[in-house]
């Protein structure tokens, strides 16, 4: 894989969309949330509305709105779109990976790192996921892909769990 800045992880496992990347934030919503991160004790998050620059399938900028209240910690490393809350929006997600690149008709000479599609609720949008390290991720706008230095990928353990609905 070559040497660029990567995507937010599309997770299934997580309630709510994360970032600690100020630029995600679309506005605060003045609240706070009680979240428990995979590792740790719990800890209060600024609550926001948040979005995730990425592109379409044609390689346009476009910019994904995460349903719901998200959360805000400046300490994430990677963003977290929550897939659970883009299907209960009417998203369509399909994770696939690059060696069904052909079945599914992209091409990996133009798609390498082909994760599956997200269709977005008026079916008029489709960005096409990146399988990266094990995990599925947006793709940056084109304009956005830079060099990173030579780091070894970092596991992370960011997940959240939004304590009010835990239990019910």
């Amino acid at each position: 894989m070559s040497d660029r800045s990567l995507g937010g992880v599309l997770d299934s496992g997580v309630q709510r969309g994360a970032t600690g990347r100020r630029s995600e934030i679309l506005k605060h919503t003045g609240t706070s949330l009680l979240m428990q991160p995979a590792v740790g004790p719990a800890k209060h998050m600024t609550g926001i509305l948040m979005c995730a620059e990425t592109q379409n399938s044609h390689g346009k900028p476009f910019v994904l709105v995460v349903p719901d209240i998200s959360v805000y910690d400046p300490a994430m490393s990677d963003s977290i779109i929550p897939v659970g809350r883009l299907i209960e929006a009417g998203f369509t997600v399909n994770h696939r990976i690059p060696s069904q690149a052909n079945e599914d008709g992209f091409a990996l000479k133009a798609f390498p790192l082909y994760g599956g599609t997200i269709m977005t609720p008026d079916g008029k949008t489709i960005i096409v996921m990146e399988y990266a390290q094990h995990t599925w991720r947006l793709p940056l706008p084109s304009n956005k892909r830079v060099s990173n230095p030579k780091m070894p990928p970092r596991a992370t353990s960011e997940k959240f769990v939004d304590l009010r609905s835990a239990g019910s």
